[in-house]
């Protein structure tokens, strides 16, 4: 339990300072608008590059963990994104917002600590399949809604433009160049190498500031439906998430213990922090609020699967 709080602690903290920014007015919720932006655009698709071409190509291609993690997040942001589509009558956009929030993990803030905690040098490879499996499935799923969600016009011209804008998408350039650099064992020049990396370690903090920011002169009490939505996302994320990674592991052939391990683990930790800086580019108030108490709820989840299946 004091390891889950060690790791977890500062992502408070650096919410807590961005909230503080916007308290004593040294930001506007325009500036964190901006930070957002840069986050999307420049600080995430820099880190998705270097992260991406420096794993072992080889390594990433595990196909019984690919294939069970694959399948189970792709299955939470189906339903999650159905449910609010179709039941709640959300807007895609906004339902595919929730999607990510039920499907994608906190990997690189919260999940490579834990790991690199309990299985040192190999927790590397399982962070990179998760990383990949998140991104090139769950993340591409979610840009796909995105830009769907944006169009009005026939469907020919929803595919025609919506696809180039997808491609034209800076983090699907991105993953797309790193995993050419990974397949083809060739690195970016260190110089550049540093400096992508620079400008993407940003990302994290930065993220978790804007989520700071976007709780700043929120009321619970003016957001329809709050409680329902947490229990909803939350459950999704840090129950159904988890159970389901590990009956899909059970299943297909060729897994280990460790593997298991590695996978539920990653698949107990809380929403990745890309989930409140969409939602406050798409004036989802209630996005940031859901993310705070499942990134609390998670310390138990998280504590669950470290006593019963720690190898």
């Amino acid at each position: 339990m004091l390891e889950i709080i060690s790791v977890i602690f500062p992502i408070f903290i650096t919410i807590f300072i961005g909230y503080l920014s916007l308290y004593f007015s040294i930001l506007n919720k325009e500036a964190m608008k901006v930070i957002g932006l840069f986050i999307i655009k420049v600080s995430l698709p820099c880190l998705l590059l270097v992260s991406i071409s420096s794993q072992d190509f080889h390594s990433l291609i595990q196909i019984p963990y690919l294939m069970s993690y694959g399948l189970a997040s792709s299955i939470v942001f189906i339903v999650t994104v159905l449910i609010y589509l179709k039941k709640f009558e959300m807007p895609l956009s906004h339902a595919a917002v929730m999607g990510m929030g039920a499907a994608m993990s906190n990997t690189g803030f919260i999940g490579s600590g834990l790991l690199y905690l309990f299985l040192g040098e190999k927790a590397a490879i399982y962070f990179g399949m998760t990383f990949l499996v998140e991104n090139f499935i769950v993340f591409l799923m979610f840009l796909i809604c995105l830009e769907l969600g944006q169009q009005q016009t026939s469907v020919k011209q929803i595919l025609k433009s919506g696809l180039m804008n997808i491609v034209k998408n800076p983090l699907i350039i991105a993953l797309i160049l790193g995993f050419i650099f990974s397949a083809s064992q060739r690195q970016l020049p260190e110089i550049l190498q540093l400096t992508l990396r620079s400008i993407g370690q940003t990302s994290a903090p930065l993220g978790l500031c804007v989520i700071g920011g976007s709780l700043y002169g929120i009321s619970l009490h003016t957001q329809q439906k709050i409680a329902r939505d947490i229990v909803i996302i939350a459950g999704l994320k840090l129950i159904i998430m988890p159970l389901l990674v590990y009956v899909i592991f059970l299943i297909v052939p060729n897994t280990s213990k460790e593997m298991i391990f590695a996978g539920v683990l990653l698949s107990s930790v809380s929403m990745v922090g890309l989930y409140a800086v969409f939602g406050q580019q798409y004036d989802m108030q209630k996005v940031p609020p859901i993310l705070l108490v499942t990134t609390l709820l998670s310390i138990v989840s998280m504590s669950l699967v470290i006593h019963y299946l720690r190898v």
